[in-house]
């Protein structure tokens, strides 16, 4: 197969945190595309990590919120997650994302990495780091609630696994944060 060739890219708008671009690629043998969308994000960790989701254990439940998502108009399922900061480690925002969404906090040798996923390789340039965060305990500052998330809900692995099975209203990297943290709790047994 014939290689693709970038040439190169056109910022058409942005807001604080990506920029909206169309990019002009080349194949060989064909017109090309000068058109093909792609958000970049502005900050970018190691290993094009952008973002961070990060689930937490407690009492041998998993955390999953309800939060609305004004695009589809209802509530999805999700587990903490958010944007990477300058400054900060991929591990470091995700634990001040577990803090700042759900008001637990673990010690840094319970976050667990679970790697990371690509949410749309065709259109999203960044990866999303993955994390299971065990031991949590809850903070005593009151925190306001953040845009997007909502009251925390437990789940027994057996449950957990029923949701991602049969849910059509869950985030993509909660779900593959979930599978891979049902996967490190059943090898640690």
């Amino acid at each position: 197969m014939a290689k693709q060739e970038f040439q190169k890219r056109n910022i058409i708008a942005e807001n604080s945190r990506f920029y909206i671009c169309f990019d002009e690629i080349k194949f060989p043998g064909s017109p090309g595309i000068d058109n093909f969308l792609t958000i970049k994000p502005k900050i970018c960790h190691t290993n094009q990590i952008v973002g961070v989701c990060i689930l937490p254990f407690v009492n041998n439940k998993f955390l999953l919120m309800k939060g609305w998502r004004h695009q589809f108009d209802t509530e999805i399922w999700q587990a903490p997650a958010g944007f990477v900061e300058p400054g900060e480690s991929s591990i470091e925002s995700a634990h001040r994302e577990l803090v700042e969404e759900t008001g637990l906090v673990c010690k840094s040798q319970d976050i667990i990495q679970l790697g990371s996923y690509i949410p749309d390789a065709g259109l999203i340039e960044g990866k999303i780091g993955l994390y299971l965060a065990l031991h949590c305990t809850p903070i005593t500052d009151h925190l306001e609630p953040e845009f997007g998330t909502g009251n925390l809900h437990s789940f027994n692995p057996l449950a957990l696994n029923e949701l991602l099975m049969n849910s059509c209203n869950i985030g993509g990297s909660t779900c593959i944060a979930s599978f891979r943290a049902l996967n490190y709790l059943n090898t640690q047994i």
